[in-house]
């Protein structure tokens, strides 16, 4: 597998984002605790060369780490915390959504412009949604189904708020207003999609302290969000959060900031809480089959990955052989549509 994400100067430029969000940290935290969060941060890149395995050093570094970030979130956000009217979001119930069955899917340049495995995976979804009809964002339509304020968009204009921020709010957006399922473009979905997602008050692909690089530690998945259309105001909260960060900052301090918003809003509120607590657990393997991609098809390992598992996470960033010692690989026969 090549990888493909990365230069000097994209490394140079995050070395020096993650030292200006330390300083800020320890300036709203400690210096100790600051350091605290980029040590862990150092251990995330570290785990992302080898597959994600996560020593138990590792792990209290990162549990650490999201105690701090919550506590530098909770002192930053005081004054907005101590006004927010979480009623207020409520009113949306009084209104009906025309997408509240609705699968979203996002890839801003469109699927003419995107990887072989993204069209694959947006493929299968299409494939596997049954009467749930899937809509497909990009730049020039995402406007028709979203109301975003003014000012986020200037800041996006002026590169303050980067794409991948930007995708944050806009899948908490589009839950808020209309509810239904948002599903990362990088989902290979194996089987039809359980209608519990779509039935359920809060939905995420769970997997109950499955790994802790993410506060959501297995939790929730922010890549994987849905609500019934009586819980849109779950994420109507959460939204409200994401945007109260950037009303007062111009950079990120966090790349997962999504999912400490998430966090947040259940520390602060019982029901959100409740909501994410009484999600099931559900597809187990969906990190599994990114890992034998490029090995050589085995029709009893796939059997066994897709048994209890709907989902699963695939990455546009890296490359895959279609062919291994003669044979077709996963990645192969997925591209072929012969999974």
């Amino acid at each position: 597998m090549v990888q493909k994400h990365s230069s000097i100067k994209r490394i140079v430029h995050r070395i020096l984002e993650e030292l200006d969000a330390t300083r800020r940290i320890a300036k709203v935290t400690s210096w100790k605790e600051a350091f605290i969060t980029l040590q862990a941060k150092f251990d995330i890149q570290v785990m992302n060369r080898n597959g994600y395995q996560e020593s138990e050093k590792q792990k209290k570094h990162l549990l650490k780490k999201h105690e701090v970030m919550l506590k530098y979130y909770k002192k930053t956000f005081a004054d907005f915390l101590e006004t927010y009217d979480y009623k207020q979001n409520q009113e949306l119930n009084q209104s009906k959504s025309q997408y509240s069955e609705c699968i979203w899917v996002c890839w801003w340049q469109g699927l003419d412009q995107a990887p072989e495995i993204v069209k694959t995976c947006v493929e299968s979804i299409k494939q596997n949604a049954g009467k749930h009809p899937v809509i497909l964002l990009t730049e020039k339509n995402y406007k028709k189904y979203v109301h975003i304020p003014e000012w986020i968009e200037e800041k996006r204009n002026k590169g303050i708020i980067t794409r991948t921020n930007y995708s944050d709010l806009l899948r908490l957006s589009l839950l808020a207003e209309h509810g239904g399922v948002w599903l990362d473009a990088t989902f290979y979905c194996a089987n039809q999609i359980p209608k519990e997602y779509f039935e359920l008050p809060v939905w995420s692909i769970k997997r109950p302290d499955y790994a802790h690089a993410s506060v959501a530690s297995g939790y929730f998945a922010g890549y994987s969000l849905a609500c019934n259309e009586s819980h849109r105001w779950v994420f109507a909260i959460i939204r409200d959060f994401f945007l109260n960060y950037w009303k007062h900052n111009d950079t990120m301090v966090d790349y997962l900031m999504i999912d400490y918003m998430i966090v947040l809003a259940q520390e602060m509120n019982p029901k959100v809480s409740d909501v994410f607590f009484d999600i099931p657990s559900n597809n187990p393997l969906c990190d599994e089959l990114f890992k034998v991609l490029g090995d050589v098809y085995d029709n009893k390992k796939w059997d066994i990955l897709r048994k209890e598992t709907v989902l699963f996470k695939l990455t546009w960033k890296q490359e895959f052989p279609i062919m291994k010692e003669g044979e077709m690989t996963f990645y192969g026969k997925m591209i072929n549509n012969l999974l």
